[in-house]
């Protein structure tokens, strides 16, 4: 059965959610073909926001993209992004648990059943944000997101990769 939406869109976003869709039914006949099985299908949505382009929610079945990332280039999106999430649903369905999110297995699937470089970063700006916190090491300074920022009032601790010194809070930038 193919792909569906788990919810009705606006604003546009429906032929948006449609091409998704298609792109991720496709990738799902390609390892069909591959591996002589057919696979689950997975709910597809709009709902992933931040910094991520996707996420696939394995225990779910479900496929979260990035509508902000794939209005930058949706050609890209559509030939690396979509792959890149049902890859991970196609090795969740193969091995369950057992194996590493951007393992071998993943990158397995991404080469041969795709034919792309399993690449586990994208280059699409991330939404700006809201209101960031920045904090200072003893060589930069750093901005935190409010949920960071929240985490570190906590007593979360957090060390600069750079200098290993603990981060401290400065101010609130709006």
């Amino acid at each position: 059965m193919p792909l569906s939406s788990q919810q009705t869109n606006t604003n546009g976003e429906e032929d948006v959610l449609t091409l998704v869709i298609d792109k991720a039914n496709e990738c799902f006949n390609q390892a069909d073909v591959f591996f002589g099985h057919k696979f689950k299908r997975s709910n597809c949505n709009l709902k992933q926001r931040g910094r991520a382009a996707g996420t696939a929610h394995l225990q779910k079945n479900e496929l979260r993209f990035n509508p902000f990332m794939f209005q930058q280039n949706p050609a890209e999106f559509l030939e690396t992004v979509v792959p890149h999430e049902v890859a991970h649903i196609i090795v969740f369905q193969i091995y369950g648990n057992a194996v590493k999110p951007h393992g071998k297995e993943w990158k397995a699937v991404m080469l041969k059943v795709y034919g792309l470089s399993p690449s586990r970063t994208h280059t699409f700006d991330v939404p700006p944000q809201k209101q960031s916190y920045e904090y200072r090491c003893s060589c930069q300074r750093h901005q935190f997101t409010k949920h960071r920022h929240t985490r570190a009032q906590k007593g979360v601790e957090y060390i600069c990769k750079g200098c290993h010194a603990t981060l401290q809070f400065v101010n609130a930038n709006k």
